[in-house]
């Protein structure tokens, strides 16, 4: 069990030895994660970063329990994962909420699911929408919103079920620069609240560091772990403001010289 600060901390997600390989339509073998030990403490915020199609998303759906690894362990609060990680919530690249609900009803979707009464999940999701700032907006549909308004939803959705992991998949990539950044303000005042273990793919290095404790550095595929990152900047953070931070100057410098090499790698192997 790892430790911070001399107490030990319990693993929420834990990746031993995980290779991941999928058959071409040719026939062959493509090796896309290999051997990968790595520890995602509970309550902890975790990004990692990596050379696009090095295998990030891979190693978010290993978690997920959407993809079974042919060789290597992982455990979920120190239990083997089988099926699908019940103890965890998806937030996707792309919007995934249902076109003909509205923002209640999409927004209320997972505690239907999961047997809660209509008039409690009702209350529970008018909170949820007042809390990501889109109280008025209820009978809304997806169409008839902005791209953040509707990440804003995505997010109520995922934290409305009370999951004690969230697994992001490059939430915020497809947003202007000034919605991305009030996003990424919005969801580290909820990760405050709370703190539930948040594993972070991204390919912007700034946000990583910005937003998470840790920054995990994957290599070219296959992706192996090329070096993990603590992140010492102090909470709360406005993420446009701690990049003026000259310790935050330094640390995408030493994380930078690492991912470099891989980005460039990556690149001349797609050539």
């Amino acid at each position: 069990m790892p430790e911070t600060n001399g107490s030990p901390t319990e693993s929420a997600i834990h990746f031993q030895d995980l290779t991941v390989r999928f058959a071409t339509p040719a026939g062959d073998i493509h090796t896309v994660v290999e051997d990968i030990t790595l520890d995602i403490d509970d309550g902890s915020f975790v990004a990692v970063v990596g050379p696009s199609g090095c295998g990030k998303s891979t190693l978010l759906n290993v978690a997920a329990g959407l993809l079974v690894p042919p060789k290597g362990n992982v455990l979920i609060f120190n239990e083997p994962l089988q099926g699908i990680n019940k103890h965890a919530a998806y937030l996707f690249q792309q919007d995934a909420l249902l076109p003909w609900r509205t923002v209640l009803e999409n927004v209320r979707l997972g505690l239907t699911f999961r047997g809660v009464g209509y008039a409690e999940a009702t209350d529970e999701a008018e909170k949820w929408i007042a809390r990501v700032g889109l109280a008025g907006f209820e009978d809304r549909f997806p169409y008839q919103l902005s791209g953040g308004m509707r990440k804003r939803v995505a997010i109520a959705q995922s934290w409305i079920v009370d999951p004690r992991i969230l697994l992001m998949d490059e939430p915020f990539s497809a947003l202007d620069i000034q919605t991305r950044q009030n996003m990424e303000n919005e969801l580290l005042s909820l990760w405050l609240e709370n703190r539930k273990t948040v594993l972070f793919i991204t390919h912007d290095l700034e946000e990583a560091i910005a937003l998470a404790d840790k920054v995990v550095v994957l290599s070219a595929g296959p992706a192996h772990l090329k070096g993990v990152y603590d992140v010492d900047l102090e909470r709360p953070r406005d993420v446009i403001e701690i990049r003026m931070d000259p310790k935050f100057t330094r640390l995408y410098q030493q994380i930078w010289a690492d991912l470099r090499d891989e980005v460039k790698r990556s690149y001349d192997e797609s050539r």
